[in-house]
């Protein structure tokens, strides 16, 4: 390209300062840090549908394209410090260099305060003169122009690097993001719950080298599931490069039902927890993610003080990181604004079936284990071999049909799947029983002809059931809130 004043070709480069913490690395691990951070900012550019030829240059990193788009995007790929829309000009003398710095800013300082800020890069041994000797040349030249130099307070800043073979003048210059490049540090798994405080966290580790998975509980079915995806899928999409993440969903109904039915209720949400990190380490057992990363910030909510994370997680081989552990709310959701989540996770749906009461502050590990052993851990295991799991970028977040309803449909099979006893003590007439456990066997023999109700005690595995019905082509419906909803509708008709 020319510029129409001077004629003279130039490029235009958007030149990449790398974040400290790459910058000081040995070199073996610096190389394979560069050679990350291209990989990541090539398919950042390419998602973006960006035409741009990046280079690394050891000590910067150049991205050579027309697009200004490209200064949004490298922002956002962490292990960029700082980013500078340029345009980079051949020179041969130190008069080519302030020659050329003349004309592009003589406009843009007459009657405004400036400094003149120039760097030597690279090869320094062959530039014949120093950072100073620019300032000073060019300085003179702008002030001549028009313009007064005030080192410390001025309004426009005459940005110069001046390499062996070319002299980039900075036309727009912001800070990114910083930290390391994803994937430098491996892969672990991120707990979603589709709050500020989970994307926060996934936001921070990827921050720290970390290519993130994630692993979301089902707990209240689709219109939860959908919301969830769009944050983790928004997320990445703006975030994670280099690497396709996934999304694991365990539907995690059938064990809430089994804690509800078994479990003192003060200590409902801390088993929850428990038994959603132990779904947590088997996957990371399986997939061999060495960690898993959780929301969770000290004293914020009852479930989350000193004790209970310590007795929470206790039992748990993989390691649970907490990155937000100290951070307080306000700063939480002031940076899920930051990276763009806020909106979303604003609106996903509260799970309120956690009414047991108000939950213990000060467990112990024992009191938990005490706990835990009054369900079934082999349900969870079978719910997390279960899983359903996606590649984020390609989730589809449209709207799921609610297998949900409030009435018995005309001509349905209604089928009971709670257990023997409770079947016995009360059922609706003519159902058929069948426990979940065998259910999930057998439900793909039934017929496809009639419409299919299920109810059990709340209506948590009824409708974990009743979606994986209706996805094998199954019209089925769960009752919601299980039976005592059901007999109210009963007594009513």
């Amino acid at each position: 390209m020319h510029d129409r004043k001077n004629e003279r070709p130039y490029e235009s480069t958007l030149m990449l300062r790398l974040g400290g913490e790459v910058a000081t690395k040995s070199e073996g691990i610096r190389q394979q840090f560069n050679r990350r951070l291209v990989q990541n900012l090539r398919d950042a550019l390419k998602r973006e549908g960006i035409d741009a030829d990046v280079k690394d240059h050891w000590y910067r990193i150049d991205v050579k394209t027309e697009d200004r788009r490209a200064l949004d995007v490298a922002t956002r790929v962490f292990g960029v410090q700082a980013a500078s829309w340029t345009r980079a000009y051949k020179w041969e003398t130190l008069d080519d260099v302030v020659q050329i710095g003349e004309e592009l800013f003589k406009d843009q300082v007459a009657g405004k305060t400036f400094a003149v800020r120039t760097k030597r890069a690279g090869y320094r041994d062959r530039i014949p003169f120093d950072s100073m000797d620019v300032d000073r040349a060019l300085g003179t030249l702008l002030v001549n122009a028009g313009g007064e130099v005030n080192l410390d307070d001025h309004e426009v800043r005459v940005g110069v690097e001046v390499r062996a073979d070319k002299a980039f003048f900075f036309e727009e210059e912001r800070s990114a993001v910083a930290g390391l490049p994803c994937g430098v540090e491996g892969r672990a798994v991120a707990l979603m719950s589709g709050g500020f405080d989970s994307a926060v966290a996934a936001w921070t580790m990827m921050g720290r080298g970390v290519d993130l998975d994630f692993l979301f509980f089902n707990l209240a079915g689709p219109p939860q599931e959908r919301t969830v995806k769009e944050v983790t899928k928004l997320l990445c999409e703006r975030w994670a490069y280099g690497y396709a993440p996934r999304f694991h969903v365990v539907d995690m109904r059938p064990m809430l039902a089994e804690m509800r039915n078994r479990v003192d209720g003060h200590y409902w949400q801390l088993l929850l927890k428990r038994l959603m990190v132990r779904a947590g380490h088997e996957l990371a057992r399986d997939k061999g993610y060495p960690a898993m990363v959780t929301g969770e910030s000290c004293g914020q909510v009852s479930s989350q003080t000193l004790m209970n994370l310590g007795a929470i997680t206790a039992p748990i081989p993989t390691a649970v990181l907490r990155p937000l552990v100290g951070m307080n709310k306000d700063d939480i959701i002031e940076r899920a604004r930051r990276i763009g989540t806020h909106d979303l996770c604003s609106k996903t749906p509260e799970f309120c079936a956690l009414d047991g009461g108000p939950p213990k502050v000060d467990a112990t590990a024992a009191e938990l284990d005490e706990q835990e052993a009054l369900v079934d851990r082999g349900l969870l295991s079978q719910l997390v071999k279960r899983r359903k799991t996606y590649t984020v970028l390609e989730m589809n977040v449209t709207e799921e049909r609610d297998v949900q309803i409030d009435r018995i449909p005309d001509g349905a099979v209604i089928l009971d799947l709670r257990d023997e006893k409770k079947h016995t003590g009360w059922a609706v007439d003519g159902a058929v029983h069948m426990p979940l456990e065998r259910a999930v066997d057998q439900v793909s023999l039934l017929p496809k002809e009639p419409p299919y109700l299920l109810y059990c005690e709340v209506g948590l595995k009824s409708a974990y059931l009743a979606e994986a019905m209706a996805e094998m082509g199954y019209e089925t419906y769960s009752f919601r809130g299980g039976v005592p909803k059901l007999r109210k509708y009963i007594e009513r008709k």
